[in-house]
């Protein structure tokens, strides 16, 4: 896996992580005024998503109301 900052038409910059098969497993939600400060973030990803439990740990329910 690595991280990959992107810069988009408007010139701000966003963080992917990609696998190893180049899929992107997770985005920034947020942009950044510089590809510093969109690794600045990815960083501190990075570093934190290890003190994360694991869904098995803590599990987490998303549903999805589809109106009909």
């Amino acid at each position: 896996m690595r991280f990959v900052i992107d810069q988009n038409n408007e010139g701000r910059f966003r963080w992917r992580l990609t696998g190893d098969d180049g899929a992107d497993l997770a985005r920034s939600a947020a942009s950044f005024d510089s590809a510093t400060a969109a690794g600045r973030a990815a960083a501190v990803v990075q570093r934190d998503v290890g003190s994360t439990p694991a869904p098995e740990d803590d599990p987490v329910l998303v549903t999805a109301i589809v109106p009909g």
